[in-house]
């Protein structure tokens, strides 16, 4: 489970640090410069030793919104409403579609295709609860992809609201 400290932290960061944070966004750990490094471990939890390379994906995406963002959306659910928007294409569902098939490996791929994914988010005024997201990378390559299971029913099943609202 994430730390909610952790996301507390990255808010009191100066501005400076959270842009190289942000800059950051889509980059794996290993290639990260200076001054993300350092601003990331002032914020990081001492006990935490693994999947740090998660733990940065989050803290740059979560420097991607202003601290004072309302309301912080799972990123399934922001997805989900970005596809039932107006300006919704086609290539977006397959982009979504296609990001659930993606492992989490050393390259970056996988990160590479969610930052994208997640930058239109905020370009659409969309704000993620990163905490949420951290989680989820952190559970991403699980043997029984309860992550992707997850995301796909959020976005894609339809439920009693949904249809209660279009009727």
């Amino acid at each position: 489970m994430s730390e909610p400290a952790f996301f507390e932290a990255l808010d009191t960061l100066s501005a400076g640090e959270r842009t190289a944070l942000r800059r950051s966004a889509g980059t794996m750990l290993a290639e990260a410069d200076g001054r993300a490094l350092a601003a990331f471990y002032r914020c990081l939890p001492y006990t935490v030793e693994a999947a740090q390379d998660r733990w940065y994906a989050a803290a740059c995406f979560h420097c991607l919104w202003d601290p004072d963002c309302q309301p912080r959306l799972p990123a399934e659910e922001a997805f989900r409403k970005l596809i039932k928007s107006a300006d919704s294409s086609e290539s977006l569902e397959h982009r979504l579609a296609a990001l659930l098939d993606l492992s989490w490996a050393d390259d970056g791929y996988l990160l590479t295709k969610l930052s994208r994914i997640l930058r239109l988010l905020q370009q659409k005024d969309y704000c993620i609860d990163c905490s949420s997201l951290l989680d989820d990378l952190l559970g991403w390559n699980s043997d029984k992809q309860y992550v992707q299971r997850k995301w796909a029913r959020r976005m894609y099943q339809e439920n009693t609201t949904d249809k209660q609202k279009g009727d």
